[in-house]
């Protein structure tokens, strides 16, 4: 990941989400290996970021696609590529946190085959936020 790439990622992730706390090109290069992004026309147009949370699970984080390249595959290609990752890491579980009322989002997790389990309201920006999951094999291995 170039500096270039890292300061777009942080740009997206800050524009496209109501964040509680502002993503910078350093944060971004200090964990670059927890990204997935695309790069189209020379500018990075989708993101996500994926992190181990414990033996068995997987997170998603901050799926963001700019304006302009909604609705052409490319949310698809970057968290294909976060999926893939948290299978080769062992996660029989990935989850993701959708905000309340953010339509897009839940129609394309849905489509990913997850499934709402809960929400929580989130203290420092006042939104509702669901908490999705899908299953991904039992502990033992096998298919779900």
């Amino acid at each position: 990941m170039t500096e270039a790439h890292a300061h777009e990622i942080a740009t997206l992730l800050n524009e496209r989400n109501q964040l509680a706390r502002l993503y910078s090109a350093q944060w971004i290069l200090k964990h670059a290996d927890e990204y997935e992004y695309e790069v189209r026309e020379g500018r990075v147009v989708a993101c996500v970021e994926r992190k181990k949370v414990q033996w068995y699970q997987w997170e998603i984080w901050h799926l963001s696609v700019r304006k302009e390249w909604e609705g052409k595959g490319v949310a698809f290609a970057v968290y294909g590529r976060a999926e893939a990752a948290a299978r080769s890491g062992g996660a029989c579980v990935l989850q993701c946190t959708i905000r309340e009322g953010n339509e897009a989002s839940e129609k394309f997790f849905r489509r990913q085959s997850f499934n709402k389990v809960g929400a929580f309201l989130y203290g420092a920006t006042g939104n509702t936020v669901g908490v999705w999951q899908k299953v991904l094999s039992s502990p033992e291995g096998g298919a779900a």
